[in-house]
C-alpha cells in the first residue's frame, strides 16, 4: 500500500491547484468479487495521527487528513474558514455491488472546509499524475478502469 501512502503524501503540495467544483474528482474501476485488499489497505492507510478514519454508510470509507499550518490558513482565509474546524483532505473510499454482481470502486478525493455561517466548502483538484496512480493501483489489485 505504499503507493495509496505516496498519494497521500502528495496530496497538500497539489493543494494550490485547487478548483472549486460541483463534482467530485474521482476515479473508479470494476472488480469480478468484492476486493478486500483494497478496502483494508484504505482503512489501514488512514493510521496517522493526523487521520480520522470514518465509515458514513455500510459503502463508503473516508481518511479525514488535516493539511499543513500554511495551507490550513491560506484555505480560511481564501475560502472564509473558520479555525475551530479546520480544513481537511477527504479520501473518500465507495465499492458499490452492482446489478451484474461485480462490485464498483470510486475512490474520491475533495478538501472540506468549515465556515461560521453556511455550509462547508469543498473543493477539488484536477491532477492528473495523481489520478494515473490511483488508476494503477486500482488496476495492480485486479479492478478494470471505469473511463468516464
Amino acid at each position: 500500500m505504499t503507493t495509496f501512502r505516496a498519494i497521500l503524501l502528495c496530496v497538500p503540495m497539489i493543494v494550490a491547484s485547487c478548483t472549486q467544483d460541483v463534482a467530485r474528482y474521482h476515479t473508479a474501476a470494476v472488480f469480478p468479487e468484492r476486493p478486500v485488499a483494497l478496502i483494508e489497505g484504505f482503512e489501514s492507510a488512514c493510521s496517522d495521527q493526523t487521520e480520522t478514519f470514518r465509515r458514513p454508510d455500510a459503502e463508503t470509507a473516508q481518511c479525514w487528513v488535516y493539511l499543513p499550518p500554511d495551507v490550513t490558513a491560506a484555505l480560511i482565509l481564501v475560502h472564509d474558514g473558520t479555525h475551530e474546524d479546520l480544513p481537511q483532505l477527504v479520501l473518500q473510499l465507495r465499492v458499490m455491488r452492482q446489478t451484474d454482481q461485480r462490485y464498483r470502486a470510486d475512490i474520491e478525493n475533495y478538501i472540506n472546509i468549515p465556515r461560521p455561517n453556511g455550509p462547508d466548502v469543498q473543493i477539488v483538484y484536477k491532477d492528473e499524475a495523481t489520478q494515473r496512480s490511483i488508476s494503477r493501483m486500482l488496476d495492480e489489485l485486479g479492478g478494470e478502469p471505469i473511463r468516464e
